[in-house]
């Protein structure tokens, strides 16, 4: 096997080009799935990523479903010994022009960077077109070099949006995806300078939650004090939420070994904070941060709406209001009884606010031990010149858990993004260094694996 890679570092390092067309290839295709008022834009952007699939040596296939499609890559071999897929998605949150230093967040750059070798700019970068590439690099190299193993890339274009409709892709093409593991290359390192493995995932339940309390706005010296303010009622819901038990109950205790692995991560309270910009943290202490991110339960107000938004203050008793929530959910926690907990707490506490369920998401628990996970590891060692930490995930990805029940194979984690890229953020980048180390990371993993 070792003779098949002996070109690789040559390989990788040549890549740069090839990745930094693609890349800009891609992010410049707005393929923004929450809130658009069509599908176009994530239409044309799944023509285009097919020509990248394509051209990379793959058999390409657009598998529609009731919302927008999904890519399948096919690298295949006559006699395999493992058929992995990578799974990936090609939709992305939307960007605010007036937050980025970019006039244009769908316009491309690429900056020289001395640690990194070139920082790429703009939405999609880290999130997750980025780690793509690195994956569809890796997976042509080996079918060019013959290796056993059967690589297939799946872009998803509905994950921002909780994937509504994604199982009907896996439902359809169930016999070409069910193979020995899916690879997931969507999470993120706690720390530049160490690998790091998610195990795990977070769980979601997002929920609005509304109140009328008049049929207009009151003016508070002729009303106040006797109408009921709804913002004042969702404010004191929201702390007594925030204060309940509820949605702590059902947790599986972290473990010891857990909190040596966290602790080895190389989590650092200055670069965390430098990194999301956060002026302030809940804790000082980092194994309590980390805890906090990926072991227990959390509840955040998104946003609470209604009354007057404008310059200065307006003398009004508002008629109604929004609050907007969301919980994440930790193994063994589940989203259906969560929101049966909060219905029922929401009610005892206020009976005049109204619920509404949005998006939700079961958490998910990984392997740590077995060949795909020693591939990984193995790989990621080659490729980082570290050997990972393992450490859970504090978002969710609602594809993870829907892919192990349909598909009924164990999904892993290759992360190659890092917290200063912005997931979601304004200035999202990703770097050279990463991709090039991802590259190297996967060819290592794929070649481990087709040993048999």
């Amino acid at each position: 096997m070792s003779d098949l890679l002996a070109d690789l570092p040559a390989y990788v390092a040549d890549s740069e080009p090839w990745f930094r067309t693609a890349l800009r290839t891609l992010v410049e295709q707005p393929t923004v799935s929450p809130g658009q008022p069509d599908i176009a834009a994530v239409l044309a952007g799944v023509e285009v990523a097919a020509g990248v699939l394509s051209e990379a040596g793959a058999e390409v296939e657009v598998v529609p479903c009731s919302g927008t499609p999904s890519l399948i890559a096919r690298f295949t071999h006559p006699d395999p010994k493992a058929r992995v897929v990578v799974y990936n998605h090609f939709d992305v949150q939307p960007a605010n022009p007036e937050n980025w230093e970019q006039d244009d967040p769908f316009a491309f750059e690429v900056r020289e960077d001395a640690e990194r070798g070139f920082l790429y700019l703009g939405r999609g970068t880290t999130d997750d077109k980025g780690p793509a590439l690195c994956g569809l690099r890796a997976a042509s190299y080996v079918a060019s070099r013959g290796l056993p193993i059967e690589v297939v890339c799946l872009w998803e274009t509905e994950e921002e949006i909780g994937s509504p409709n994604f199982g009907e892709v896996l439902e359809a093409r169930k016999e070409l995806l069910s193979g020995d593991c899916v690879i997931v290359s969507d999470t993120v390192w706690p720390n530049a300078a160490q690998p790091a493995i998610s195990t795990g995932l977070r769980g979601g339940l997002q929920a609005r939650l509304s109140l009328r309390t008049a049929d207009k706005p009151a003016h508070s010296g002729l009303a106040g004090g006797a109408a009921r303010n709804p913002l004042r009622e969702l404010a004191a819901l929201a702390t007594a939420i925030d204060g309940a038990r509820f949605w702590r109950e059902d947790v599986i205790p972290v473990t010891a070994a857990e909190v040596d692995s966290y602790a080895r991560s190389g989590f650092d309270l200055d670069y965390f904070m430098r990194s999301h910009e956060l002026r302030m943290v809940t804790s000082d202490v980092p194994v309590e941060l980390m805890l906090a991110l990926w072991a227990r339960p959390s509840f955040e107000i998104h946003g609470l709406c209604g009354g007057y938004q404008g310059p200065g203050v307006k003398s009004i008793v508002p008629d109604h209001g929004e609050l907007k929530i969301s919980f994440r959910l930790v193994p063994d926690q589940h989203p259906d009884r969560l929101w049966e907990r909060l219905e029922q707490f929401v009610r005892a506490f206020n009976p005049d606010v109204e619920l509404e369920r949005m998006a939700s998401f079961v958490p998910y628990r990984g392997a740590i031990e077995g060949r795909v996970h020693e591939a990984i590891v193995h790989g990621m060692t080659e490729g980082f010149g570290k050997r990972p930490a393992l450490v859970r995930e504090g978002g969710s990805i609602g594809a993870v858990p829907l892919m192990e029940e349909v598909l009924g194979v164990p999904v892993h984690f290759l992360p190659l993004s890092l917290p200063e890229h912005g997931y979601h953020a304004p200035n999202e980048r990703f770097d050279w260094r990463q991709a090039q180390g991802g590259i190297k990371a996967f060819v290592h993993t794929f070649a481990k694996l087709a040993e048999g």
